[in-house]
């Protein structure tokens, strides 16, 4: 898959490929329209983009034009084509030569945003050059604007971010925009100065790379803007928790003097390795304090424990929990692995640090069987913060150790695992110590005579690329780390590109002259020794070597080509139906199509056994896809959320596929940590179930934006992987656990039906067989169907403890039918 071109559609927008502002209110809210008029040096002046705009439907020819033509355009911005627009672009850099250095009084920056997924700027940060090489910086407008209004926090609106307050001078101007996903400038004026000796340049640094100073600046930027979030989110936790007036008016006075002070870390030195995890600074620690002051004014004072559900969101300020009844109650196949977690809350007004220790089971105190996690707080480039990731918990002497700091809710993960246990029922207790008030939590786990399979059925990939030596985030340090947190996650289905299938070299009549170099084929399969599935996203081209489609030439040179390497994946012990390609990514045109067939056509005439891979984007198949395309694949991959959400793509592939086509699913959306682990990753391989897919694939595995998973803050793009990575190796993260129990939640389905089977040739008793029939026919749908499921957004309110419930069913159902 080309990340470059996949089919995305982005989490919390109406559609990828739906112009933003399709359902716009009759009257436009109008921000900022009484601007003064100086004299504005920018009118007409030479523009420079860094990227260049790529919004589909304000992008044109003239973008560098019409962004200082002095004309403002009506209606919704980002459909005309003065706008100009960039999705995902972080950051997009407008530098405007002025023609001569200027004194520069004042700014005006026109956008819009409030609906359809489309946001404020994050950042808009403004330097001046004289030379347009080295850069001094003057400061960032949206901060600096805000002296003129904010703008609407919901609804359409086109702001103009302003200042009239600078004091510098230079001949380049450059604008260095931040945004979550889109942004989009209709005009630019930058106004002169007074009168005078031009101003020196700021004293604010000299910068030569922008995108450096972007990456340097940034970090900044959102620590403030956490901890200001932070800091109004608890004041109004405060306001609405009925507390008496004096700890009302002390947190209320804190958190205006956090708000006030976190603007002085925009412009601070960050540590190079700075990660986001909260809490980021000394003075968010003092923010989470305050909450525990508001905690214990609502009248508790002691640490709280609760059992949790696994995949549910937390959220960073909150009230504070009641007490309730806590019990971990677990049932597993033999041979699984298992989630489930722990909330602890400190009131307390400074940090706690605990020792927990599991106690009374099998393999004496702290058993190597359960693992335990403390899930740590990081933030997102969204400005989210989610408690996803799972670095182990120290260990100590007598368990595992955990920080909780003053003010939050540490979340305790454990993956309970089964496969040296002894079957049966076991009894232990979670307890703490270090902390007085925190109750012990009784455990329960079920261990079945039953076993899991070594490997699984469904097949599981995610576009990796560990063929190469650096892809994304993956490179030579961490990508044996990689490889094998997804091997024991059972991923069966690695990824390679294009480069593991060399072409070699071919005369004019497309015969191969001399192979191709196989040192890169045979690395790849040396570091996956027990894949099931070796793919390959070929990158089919309009040509083959020199070859046009179609001609006997690329038909003897394509067939040569994969000959020679079935040939060899034989000698490698990899069958030719084990060697899988995905020609062209995400057809959905039907030059496409054409060109997939012809590849198609050339490859199965070679008679190799090798197998075709598409993941078609048509929407809607029945009237844009050509059938002989489709049926010229082996599998064909959906795209899960569009086959969710859109009734004529889904219909077809339930209604119409092609007899013999495996169907598989797949899923691109982001970014990662604001999906639903739960409903996006763990619940794609139930819809595999249900529509008797074999193959369940998300990008990607080696995609963390540009960046370490532990600061988005830096990020270029969306991060796609479902694990934590950085260049020093990987860190589980709840998504990835979420995908290894869908896989395992399928082969429960798998292990039913032979049950079923296997039972049918027997004497089995003919209710239990009849109530194993109906909780398989009806098990999908019951877990498919729950309220709200098909929100993919981890912060939609849902039953996310359906698929364990039914799972559970499935269990007492497979033991009943044991032995028949």
């Amino acid at each position: 898959m080309d990340a470059s071109r996949r089919g995305v559609v982005v989490l919390a927008l109406t559609a990828a490929g739906a112009a933003p502002g399709a359902a716009l209110p009759a009257t436009i809210n109008r921000t900022s329209d009484a601007i003064p008029s100086p004299i504005n040096v920018a009118r007409g002046r030479p523009v420079a983009f860094d990227p260049a705009p790529d919004y589909r439907y304000c992008t044109d020819p003239d973008d560098a034009h019409q962004l200082t033509d002095g004309e403002y355009v009506s209606g919704c911005l980002w459909t005309q084509k003065g706008c100009v627009g960039w999705n995902r672009a972080r950051p997009a850099i407008i530098t405007i030569d002025l023609g001569r250095t200027e004194p520069l009084g004042g700014v005006s920056f026109s956008t819009a945003a409030g609906t359809a997924g489309v946001e404020w700027p994050q950042a808009l940060y403004l330097l001046a050059s004289d030379d347009g090489t080295t850069w001094s910086e003057i400061g960032e407008l949206i901060s600096m604007a805000r002296i003129h209004g904010e703008p609407p926090a919901s609804g359409y609106a086109v702001h103009r971010f302003r200042t009239d307050a600078l004091r510098a001078s230079g001949r380049h101007v450059a604008f260095v925009l931040s945004t979550a996903v889109y942004g989009f400038v209709d005009e630019i004026e930058i106004y002169r100065g007074g009168e005078g000796p031009l101003p020196s340049p700021p004293d604010g640094g000299r910068f030569r790379d922008l995108r450096a100073y972007y990456r340097e600046r940034i970090v900044g930027q959102f620590a403030a803007a956490r901890i200001a979030s932070d800091a109004r989110a608890v004041l109004a936790l405060a306001d609405a928790a009925g507390l008496p007036d004096d700890v009302r008016h002390r947190v209320r006075s804190e958190m205006m003097a956090a708000m006030s002070d976190a603007g002085s870390l925009r412009l601070a030195a960050w540590p190079a390795g700075f990660q986001a995890v909260l809490p980021i600074h000394e003075l968010h620690r003092r923010v989470f304090r305050s909450q525990a002051a508001v905690w214990r004014a609502s009248g508790r004072n002691a640490p709280i424990v609760r059992a949790a559900g696994p995949w549910d969101p937390l959220e960073v300020v909150h009230p504070i929990p009641l007490p309730g009844p806590n019990a971990i109650d677990m049932s597993l196949l033999r041979g699984e692995r298992r989630a489930a977690a722990l909330n602890i809350s400190n009131p307390a007004d400074d940090e706690i640090e605990l020792v927990l220790s599991v106690e009374g089971l099998p393999g004496g105190a702290n058993p190597a069987w359960i693992r335990v996690h403390e899930v740590a707080w990081t933030d997102t480039n969204q400005g989210v913060p989610v408690a996803a990731a799972l670095p182990p918990a120290p260990r100590t002497a007598n368990g595992y150790s955990l920080a909780i700091p003053s003010g939050m809710t540490r979340q305790v993960w454990l993956d309970i695992g089964s496969e040296d246990v002894p079957p049966g029922e076991h009894r232990g207790v979670i307890r703490f110590a270090g902390a007085a008030g925190l109750d012990d939590v009784p455990l329960r786990i079920r261990v079945s005579r039953l076993a899991f399979p070594d490997r699984p059925t469904l097949h599981l990939g995610g576009w990796d690329y560990t063929d190469a030596d650096a892809w994304y985030e993956v490179t030579p340090a961490n990508r044996d780390a990689v490889i094998a947190h997804l091997r024991e996650r059972f991923v069966d289905s690695p990824w390679a590109t294009s480069a593991v299938l060399a072409r070699g070299i071919h005369s004019d009549d497309g015969g191969m002259t001399a192979p191709p170099d196989t040192s890169r084929f045979d690395a790849w399969v040396d570091r996956w020794p027990d894949a099931r599935q070796y793919c390959v996203y070929a990158a089919a081209g309009a040509r083959f070597d020199r070859f046009a489609p179609r001609t006997p030439a690329f038909a003897v040179a394509v067939g040569d080509w994969i000959r020679f390497w079935a040939h060899h994946a034989a000698t490698r012990g990899v069958l030719p139906e084990q060697l899988m390609l995905l020609l062209v990514d995400e057809p959905s045109t039907p030059e496409q199509d054409a060109l997939i067939l012809a590849w198609a056509e050339a490859i199965r005439s070679a008679g190799t056994g090798v197998r075709l891979f598409e993941d078609p984007l048509h929407i809607d198949p029945a009237k844009e896809a050509d059938p002989a395309m489709l049926a010229a694949c082996d599998v064909l991959c959906l795209h899960r959320p569009r086959f969710l959400h859109r009734e004529s793509y889904r219909r077809f592939y339930v209604e119409r596929r092609p007899p013999g086509a495996e169907l598989a699913f797949y899923s691109c959306n982001g970014p990662v940590r604001l999906l639903d682990p739960y409903a996006y990753h763990r619940l794609q391989a139930w819809s595999c179930w249900k529509y008797g897919a074999t193959g369940s694939y998300f990008w990607a595995f080696g995609d963390s934006g540009g960046a370490s998973s532990w600061n988005e803050y830096v990020s270029t793009r969306f991060p796609y992987v479902p694990f934590f990575i950085d260049p020093a190796g990987v860190t589980p993260g709840k998504h990835m656990e979420a995908i290894r129990e869908g896989v395992q939640d399928y082969e429960y389905l798998v292990l039913l039906r032979k049950a079923i089977e296997s039972a049918e040739r027997g004497p089995s008793p003919p209710v239990v067989l009849a109530r194993a029939k109906a909780l398989l026919a009806g098990a999908p749908d019951r877990v498919l169907g729950t309220p709200t499921v098909e929100s993919l957004s981890w912060a939609a309110v849902k039953d996310r403890s359906v698929a364990d419930r039914i799972r559970a069913e499935i269990l007492d159902a497979l033991e009943a039918l044991d032995g028949f």
